[in-house]
């Protein structure tokens, strides 16, 4: 019994380790997709950013983007998005967190 605990532990620390910096869902996307997207669709983006933040909370132990509104959030995102076209969102929205962890 303890070896199935041990290795069953081991299996889903191991998976843990290697999946931290994989990227998935809308943070694939180019920022031009997010700019061209309708305001309502904007929502599941800015879902997204909220998701990848507290994940980067968690995973670096350390509070990202503190007394950011959505609105201010929305605004830079944007903003950075236009002047970067083909980045990736995900890179955009490090920069984000980057910018204001500051």
């Amino acid at each position: 019994m303890n070896k199935f605990i041990i290795i069953f532990l081991a299996l889903v620390c191991s998976n843990l380790t290697f999946s931290a910096d994989k990227v998935k869902g809308l943070g694939l996307s180019k920022c031009t997709t997010f700019n061209s997207v309708a305001i309502e669709e904007k929502v599941i983006y800015m879902s997204w950013v909220a998701g990848f933040i507290t994940s980067q909370n968690i995973f670096k132990d350390k509070l990202h983007a503190k007394n950011i509104t959505y609105n201010m959030s929305q605004s830079w995102l944007e903003s950075f998005c236009y002047k970067n076209p083909n980045i990736i969102f995900e890179r955009a929205v490090n920069k984000f967190i980057f910018e204001f962890t500051k």
